[in-house]
């Protein structure tokens, strides 16, 4: 009962995902539909998991072809899935050749199969996957299938480090696209997809971890078995639970961006230019603005937003979204250290300089300060 527990959580995680994100209705959203395809191939990887622990032998040899495919699917469609977070607007077909490999070995352990003898299956099920003594020869076509699971084996920790990467460039881009277009970042995606990437590199690891260790290893041992069935149902569960909060995808950063044309830069003077936006910034307080995006302060200095944003990338050596926060930490700062305003709240001065909420105040000015706004507020006043 408990190693049936044990077996078919991982199933019932990704299922439960798969049904929420295909059934549900997701507008202008294709990375959440696309999610769901990812958990059925992840739901199909642990169904052929089930079946090997459960040591269906007979049944087993007709989820090998599916578990070499799937197995060697799920990274490559995790992949996509963050390309359409992203980069891309909708599923490319070309991305299928992501799947070629996946394609290759399921279709060609399928097909020994086919010209295997029911002897020669037998021989292979019980010498090389259950690790099971057994009389028989080991024959040309054992061989070949014995060295196409190894050779998938093999593609598989390549995929995990490959696509961990390029995952991780994607992610990085994106987090730069986004600090240098909006002032604030919540709800839109540096929180999420840290987290994301967190989950990327911990599945990874552990994949790599239980491929090399191998299946065969956990079918004495209950604690063992436990061990990557919790991890993957966590981390299946943590990322369909993201993937369902997150509503904010390329898509939506493209329309913002896309909202005001651009403007002809060509003849702008960079002094003159910098002299304009350090005015708006610190005489017309524009950083008040709690929505105040790249386009806005482009408008404002007629100029194209790619311009001012490399303008303050190396004028400042920050992004936006920084250089934006910074002088809306630096005029909380002053409103916490004045007596004057000790009976406004941290949430009224989060507001007064331009935040979108208490938390977000809360941590860009931790990452600033190396404190709370709370405890600034009380160490500077108890000097006074």
């Amino acid at each position: 009962m408990i190693n049936d527990l044990i077996i078919y959580t991982p199933m019932y995680v990704t299922l439960f995902w798969a049904l929420i994100f295909l059934i549900s209705k997701h507008s202008n959203n294709s990375a959440k539909q696309f999610l769901g395809i990812f958990m059925i191939v992840a739901f199909a990887v642990f169904l052929s998991h089930a079946v090997f622990f459960k040591i269906h032998n007979n049944v087993f040899i007709y989820f090998d072809p599916l578990y070499n495919f799937a197995s060697l699917s799920v990274y490559p469609l995790y992949y996509w899935y963050i390309k359409l977070l992203t980069s891309e607007t909708q599923a490319k077909l070309k991305n299928l050749r992501l799947l070629i490999p996946a394609f290759f070995f399921g279709l060609a352990t399928f097909v020994i199969y086919l010209f295997m003898s029911g002897q020669e299956r037998e021989y292979y099920m019980n010498t090389f996957l259950f690790e099971t003594p057994t009389t028989g020869v080991e024959t040309i076509l054992v061989k070949i299938q014995r060295g196409i699971y190894l050779l998938s084996r093999l593609t598989f920790l390549i995929q995990v480090v490959l696509f961990l990467i390029l995952g991780s460039k994607l992610v990085k881009r994106y987090n730069s696209r986004v600090a240098n277009f909006y002032s604030n970042l919540e709800n839109r995606t540096i929180i999420w997809v840290k987290l994301l990437l967190v989950s990327f590199i911990i599945t990874s690891f552990l994949s790599m971890v239980f491929n090399f260790i191998g299946r065969e290893v956990f079918f004495d041992s209950t604690l063992l078995l436990v061990i990557p069935s919790a991890v993957f149902s966590v981390l299946l569960f943590f990322i369909g639970y993201q993937g369902y909060l997150q509503n904010y995808t390329v898509v939506d950063l493209i329309d913002d961006e896309n909202q005001h044309p651009e403007f002809d830069s060509k003849n702008t003077n960079r002094k003159l230019l910098k002299e304009k936006l350090l005015d708006l910034f610190e005489e017309e307080m524009i950083y008040r603005n709690p929505d105040l995006k790249m386009t806005r302060v482009s408008m404002l200095l007629q100029t194209n937003r790619t311009y001012i944003s490399n303008l303050i990338n190396s004028e400042f050596s920050c992004s936006f979204s920084e250089f934006v926060n910074r002088y809306r930490i630096a005029e909380a700062k002053k409103y916490l250290s004045d007596g004057g305003f000790e009976k406004y709240s941290v949430n009224y001065v989060s507001e007064l300089v331009g935040f979108g909420s208490q938390n977000t105040f809360n941590r860009v000015f931790k990452e600033q300060e190396g404190l709370s706004p709370g405890k600034y507020r009380q160490k500077y006043l108890q000097k006074q």
